[in-house]
């Protein structure tokens, strides 16, 4: 009995061996499944997905989704538009079907030890927690930029409404303003958590100059919401984006102090007031 025992314990230990090894994909990256679905729609170059990565340089977190908002979209490149320095979790990707959840590793180069901080400069091997929420295909994509054109267009008619009512004084009560000198218009508040100082929210926006309606940038043109860090934003977008929930759509009127002042940004002029319809994703 002892020996079959020992022999049993041996051959476990020998698969778990096995299994954590894993394999190496395509561009020579170590990739272990660990879930191994066997039913799931499968990615292919050109999808867009719906990622969690946790990244680890050895106990280190280096960066996580699960901490700045939840699932990032990638667009994984066409075969004939790979860079010269592949992802590995491009790699990983194309090895897992929605619902998985993998770790692919990755040998860091002198170039990428030089960007670690001191304590970090020792380690060799760079680790990626990958889940894979959700998958895109092309079609499904061209859907769901079609669908963000329409609604911006609806998104448009509603923000010059509001401006004209603005500027004829006929918003009352429901304009609503802060210390600094931010004026906002509650449209819909939003059931989920309030967005807080240092997370990434999936934002969908439509902003016009104040003066004459100009519209000088939109997330709906390109397809959806965009990811957006709260602190890393003109001041009065990042003071607008902490008043609201999550689910909620504000309208922000941002005087020039709190946009980009006297600079000039693309397609605004220096000392521009701003309006932005601003809807956060659940």
């Amino acid at each position: 009995m002892r020996i079959l025992l020992l022999a049993f314990i041996g051959f476990a230990l020998f698969q778990t061996a096995c299994t954590e090894k894993g394999i190496k994909t395509e561009h020579g990256f170590r990739f272990i499944n660990h879930t191994n679905l066997k039913d799931g729609v499968k990615p292919q170059p050109g999808d867009k997905v719906l990622v969690n990565v946790t990244t680890f340089v050895g106990d280190t977190i280096m960066g996580s989704t699960w901490k700045t908002g939840g699932a990032r979209e990638i667009l994984l490149f066409e075969k004939d538009k790979l860079p010269k320095r592949i992802p590995p979790i491009y790699d990983a990707l194309l090895l897992m079907v929605k619902g998985d959840s993998a770790t692919v590793y990755q040998d860091l180069d002198s170039m990428m030890i030089a960007s670690l901080p001191p304590a970090l400069k020792k380690e060799k091997v760079a680790r990626f927690e990958v889940s894979l929420v959700e998958v895109l295909n092309k079609e499904e994509l061209a859907k769901k930029e079609e669908a963000a054109k329409a609604k911006g267009m609806e998104v448009q008619t509603t923000i010059n409404q509001i401006l004209a009512d603005y500027k004829a004084n006929k918003l009352g009560d429901r304009l609503k303003k802060t210390a600094s000198g931010l004026e906002y218009v509650v449209q819909e508040q939003g059931s989920g958590a309030q967005v807080k100082l240092g997370e990434k929210v999936p934002t969908n926006y439509y902003g016009v100059l104040k003066s004459d309606g100009k519209m000088f940038d939109n997330s709906y043109d390109r397809g959806g919401a965009t990811p957006f860090t709260v602190g890393q934003m003109i001041p009065g977008f990042d003071e607008g984006l902490q008043l609201m929930n999550r689910g909620g759509t504000y309208i922000f009127f941002i005087p020039s102090k709190l946009g980009y002042a006297d600079q000039p940004a693309g397609a605004i002029p220096p000392n521009s007031d701003l309006v932005f319809y601003v809807n956060i994703e659940p």
